[in-house]
């Protein structure tokens, strides 16, 4: 990541979650989605259509009010511009509606693609359970604003056209109107703070209990298994009080928002019936001039009260995709560099004095260095929170160092082709590795080349999966996916090494990656893990001393720093820990 970009993502992470983006940021999200441009055109067309419309029933309704409806052509006139302002209503509404779908799902497409592109070290700041109604339910506000836009100049030609009318039929009363505007603005402005507060509560409480109920209902077992389902029911109710309060906030603020906005227009509704009426009174102006005047003051207030509802709407979209749009400030994982991965060989790894931190002022790794060797076998060694994991994270690159450098073959590795780098490296860790499938899709994950299914059996025969594989009722066609309860944790791990050995990697990192399996299985897995990675790189953190005692090479790390580095004996001679391990 750039400097510009951590000092976005800094800036970010300091103002919180619920402190809003510029409005250059906004512009910036709306940049990176493919808007419908001919679509919004004719919504923008018909929005003055609509406009238009409006005026031309305002002298059939003055006719009405006075009863000038005698004329012969004025039933037909009047039937004719209503059905008119109807169709054009309805068709510029549906295809409003439509535009916002289309929208909607084009933006729904950019965050997901961006939330995927992002780093790892962007991702691990937000809360995962809650980007789930980022993507589904922040983006659906997206297309307000453009919406906003659309209707802000069309309210805007609405408030000038009907102005122009009102000073037709009497020219000093519609210039009084005119002190209308200022004060809407005014307003407007008001009700569009109130808009942005509530978009931002209602949204954090739809993420919050949206998150809760994410996480807790695929723990459902294990929530059981601890007899816990009480409390859980209390910590469920208390997500679902605060979403209560946050749209008890939201309609506090909603309260006001309603006569604040009608404040212009009751206000200038008075002034002109106190001063038409007085006119009429004294003979300076006719009821049908005065009832026309009232009818166009009637859609000219409307649409310049409309100018607060449009600044309302876009301040609620404004709202709605703050985070989402800030999300997108941040730089996308860079995929390419200039130092190419080798094809043909393994090349060593080497720590240079790094440092690495989750938060300031506790530092997990403290300056390490060590080589990790090409070509053989490399465990890591350490008690619980002595930084193995962390240095599994800084290979895989989902994480830069606070300082120091990490060098393949000599070169720095964040100027290493990172999509090359990924394509090398197989990555085995604890936890589920599926995504909801075919057997066949998740072995095949990640692979960009044509697999034969003898191939992919006698993977999975070498990861000892292919029986159970073949119980299942459709065999490797059969879907699963990670809360799949048929599935075994110890069965999951196995399909994990039959796609770590369908992948033929360079690099094999292993994090605890057979815990879950058993011990003969184990051994038998793990020998044939061996045999593939043949001449090739193999980094494991694990606890099991058996294995540790087949690597060439050891890394003990204590308390972030390196205690020994060697071989088996020669860390065993060098490092306390390493004793005391093999002892228990």
């Amino acid at each position: 990541m750039s400097m510009k970009g951590k000092r976005v993502e800094k800036k970010s992470r300091e103002k919180g979650m619920d402190a809003g983006i510029s409005w250059r940021t906004l512009l910036r999200f709306y940049t990176k989605v493919k808007i419908p441009w001919l679509m919004l055109l004719v919504v923008f067309l018909m929005s003055f259509a609509v406009k238009e419309a409006e005026s031309a029933l305002v002298p059939y309704s003055s006719a009405i009010m006075t009863g000038e409806i005698m004329g012969g052509n004025f039933l037909v006139g009047f039937l004719f511009m209503n059905l008119m302002y109807a169709f054009v209503e309805a068709f510029q509404g549906s295809f409003n509606e439509w535009t916002g779908q289309v929208v909607a799902r084009n933006v729904r497409r950019s965050v997901w693609n961006k939330l995927i592109r992002l780093p790892m070290s962007a991702l691990d700041k937000e809360d995962s359970q809650q980007l789930v109604s980022r993507v589904t339910q922040d983006t659906t506000g997206a297309y307000a604003a453009l919406a906003a836009l659309i209707q802000f100049w069309a309210v805007i030609y609405g408030v000038y056209t009907n102005w122009i009318k009102m000073y037709r039929v009497y020219k000093s009363v519609s210039l009084v109107m005119l002190s209308a505007i200022p004060l809407t603005i005014v307003i407007s402005w008001a009700c569009g703070k109130l808009q942005y507060s509530m978009e931002r509560i209602t949204n954090a409480g739809y993420a919050a209990v949206t998150g809760f109920f994410a996480e807790r209902l695929p723990n459902l077992l294990h929530i059981k298994t601890c007899r816990m389902e009480d409390q859980e029911y209390q910590k469920g109710v208390q997500a679902n009080a605060d979403k209560y309060k946050a749209d008890i906030r939201r309609l506090n603020r909603f309260i006001f928002q309603g006569p604040v906005g009608s404040l212009s227009q009751y206000i200038n509704e008075i002034i002109l019936l106190v001063v038409a009426s007085a006119m009429v009174r004294a003979g300076a102006m006719k009821q049908p001039q005065l009832v026309n005047l009232y009818n166009y003051f009637l859609l000219f207030m409307g649409n310049a009260f409309m100018i607060t509802a449009v600044w309302q709407v876009l301040k609620q979209s404004h709202g709605a995709c703050a985070t989402i749009a800030r999300l997108n400030a941040i730089e996308d994982e860079k995929m390419d560099g200039p130092v190419a991965v080798s094809q043909e060989a393994p090349q060593d790894i080497t720590f240079e004095n790094v440092h690495y931190s989750y938060e300031p002022g506790k530092e997990i790794l403290k300056g390490v260095n060590f080589t990790i060797p090409a070509g053989k076998c490399t465990a890591i060694v350490g008690e619980n929170g002595c930084g193995k994991s962390t240095v599994i994270r800084l290979l895989e690159r989902f994480a830069d160092p606070d300082s120091g450098t990490i060098r393949l073959n000599g070169a720095d590795m964040h100027t290493v082709n990172l999509a090359q780098w990924r394509d090398a490296v197989a990555y085995l860790y604890q936890g589920e590795q599926m995504v909801q499938g075919t057997i066949r899709e998740n072995l095949l994950y990640g692979l960009d080349r044509e697999v034969s299914d003898s191939e992919i059996e006698a993977a999975a025969r070498k990861a000892c999966a292919w029986d159970f594989i073949q119980s299942r009722d459709l065999g490797l066609d059969s879907v699963v996916s990670r809360f799949d309860s048929k599935l075994s944790g110890g069965e999951q791990q196995r399909l994990a090494v039959a796609r770590a050995i369908l992948r033929q990697p360079e690099y094999l990192i292993m994090d605890e990656a057979t815990s879950g399996i058993d011990v003969v299985s184990e051994a038998e897995i793990l020998g044939n893990l061996w045999e593939s990675m043949q001449g090739k790189t193999v980094i494991m953190v694990s606890h099991d001393m058996r294995l540790i005692q087949k690597a060439d090479h050891v890394i003990v790390l204590k308390d972030g720093v390196v205690e020994a580095s060697g071989t088996y004996e020669e860390g065993l001679a060098a490092s306390p820990l390493l004793r005391q391990l093999a002892a228990a």
